[in-house]
């Protein structure tokens, strides 16, 4: 028996100092206030982003070349980049 509580606490301490920390969050004060600002401005960047992205996607639909292909995925990358996560302050 005292064997295998010797065993299980040294099984649980490896498996502590196995798992990496959390990533610091920073202050709740500054996310909390932030946060709201943040996504208040993120919004009209992404429609912005949009509203210019997708006409310029639509006619490089035409252009079936390397350098339309490279656009698009340019566009979608700028897109994924100003309307995609995240959506919460990061310190």
């Amino acid at each position: 028996m005292r064997n295998r509580l010797l065993a299980l606490l040294l099984a649980g301490g490896i498996a502590g100092c196995a798992a990496s920390p959390p990533p610091p969050q920073g202050t709740p004060l500054a996310t909390a206030v932030g946060t709201p600002l943040f996504v208040a401005l993120k919004v009209p960047f992404c429609v912005a982003t949009v509203v210019i992205a997708a006409p310029l996607a639509g006619i490089s639909g035409f252009a079936p070349t390397e350098e339309a292909s490279d656009l698009r995925h340019d566009l979608d990358a700028g897109i994924g980049q100003n309307c995609g996560p995240p959506y919460v302050l990061q310190p």
